[in-house]
């Protein structure tokens, strides 16, 4: 269950933060990393520690890529307030061989106490998204140590052949014993150990509800979607290999005279290469954070097409609560984890169900179910899942001293 946000004392306020994601923080999209970033630094000081692209990356940007250009790292204070230090590059493989994990560990610890340094921070909170950083955190002086734990690692870095599995749970492991609070977006997340009692808080991901508010919208002409035969069954967000690509394919078949409209990141996924030949799929590519918001307006109905692998059985991605925020009917695949947002979605045991939970989402004339979605979403407010950190910290910290 989540994590309950009863009245506790506050405990993120006038803190210094250093929070490690491993994604640069004016990325076109943002996940939960950048929103939490920008909900903490109201009320504390917050470093925000970026990608540690690889050497690969690096040449690719001397060579006029996007990718940054940051030889030994650099440290600069955003608009915002958030400081941020991007790292130097890392060697590859590093969740192959135990060693390379290790000095990369102690090259980014090193830059990042040397920032802590310059910054005047003072025992900070370490709240880290990346699983190898066990290492780093011990090498820190800090007041706590969260690992916020949103991906299924030693399953999907190995779908995108990016590490061995056992090396990626060993260091997993190690992070899970080293800090004193765990967050995990889904509840199916790190099922492969056994958990500490008290650590572990599920607390589903977010969302910009004034960003994904559909009456302040300004009205913007999509050109792209504007001579699109309705409705549009649309999806927005990444497709990697979690998405079920025959399943988008099956439901544009389905609805021959429907466009099928797809935005968002193709994650080197072979599959995707079958959506070029169906005639009423539209590929839009990636859109900025900004940009989103409008062309879900769009859509008529929404897709959560998930795969039948422990991956896609244990998301809960952003897509949902900005689809909610929205107001959108939504079609998903049925998993475990989207049992607690049944109200409020289609679900679908199969893919027959799936094209049935598609016609009758097209066919709804329920307003108050989109009331109803945008209710819920609001829930999941951006402020309101700072409060949920707040009190499951509080809550680790009252476990330790029972114990």
């Amino acid at each position: 269950m989540e994590t309950d946000v009863a009245s506790h004392p506050k405990f993120l306020v006038n803190r210094d933060i250093v929070l490690i994601s491993g994604q640069m923080l004016n990325d076109r999209y943002w996940t939960s990393k950048q929103y939490i970033s920008h909900e903490l630094i109201k009320q504390n000081r917050v470093l925000y520690v970026e990608a540690n692209y690889s050497f690969g990356k690096l040449i690719q940007g001397l060579m006029g890529k996007s990718w940054p250009v940051t030889i030994f790292g650099k440290l600069k204070k955003e608009a915002s307030g958030i400081d941020v230090l991007t790292p130097p590059p890392r060697l590859p493989w590093r969740n192959h061989f135990k060693w390379i994990g290790r000095l990369n560990q102690a090259i980014l610890g090193w830059k990042i106490r040397k920032a802590i340094g310059e910054l005047n921070y003072e025992k900070p909170i370490i709240w880290t998204f990346l699983h190898q950083t066990a290492k780093v955190i011990e090498g820190i002086s800090h007041s706590g140590a969260i690992y916020h734990c949103v991906d299924d690692w030693p399953e999907l870095l190995p779908m995108a052949k990016m590490g061995n599995s056992e090396q990626i749970k060993r260091d997993e492991w190690a992070l899970i014993i080293r800090v004193g609070t765990i967050f995990t977006v889904s509840d199916k997340l790190l099922s492969h150990y056994q958990l500490p009692v008290g650590k572990v808080h599920f607390i589903p991901n977010g969302v910009d509800t004034t960003l994904f508010n559909p009456d302040d919208l300004p009205g913007t002409v999509l050109t792209e979607m504007s001579n699109l035969p309705r409705p549009i069954i649309g999806f927005s967000g990444s497709l990697g290999r979690w998405i079920d690509i025959d399943l988008i394919i099956q439901t544009a078949r389905s609805f021959p005279a429907a466009s099928v409209v797809i935005i968002g990141l193709n994650e080197k996924n072979p599959e995707t290469q079958k959506l070029a030949g169906e005639k009423n799929i539209h590929f839009l590519g990636m859109k900025s954070r900004s940009e989103v918001p409008n062309y879900i307006r769009e859509f008529d109905v929404c897709l959560m097409p998930f795969a039948r692998t422990s991956v896609g059985q244990g998301l809960l991605p952003l897509k949902l609560f900005e689809y909610l925020s929205m107001g959108k009917p939504i079609i998903a695949t049925n998993s475990g984890s989207l049992e607690i947002f049944r109200d409020v979605l289609y679900l679908a045991d199969d893919s027959s169900m799936f094209i049935q939970q598609v016609k009758l989402a097209i066919s709804e004339v329920d307003t108050s179910l989109v009331r109803k979605r945008r209710e819920k979403a609001h829930e999941y407010s951006w402020p309101a899942r700072i409060q949920a950190y707040d009190s499951a910290i509080s809550q680790s910290i009252d476990s330790i001293k029972i114990n």
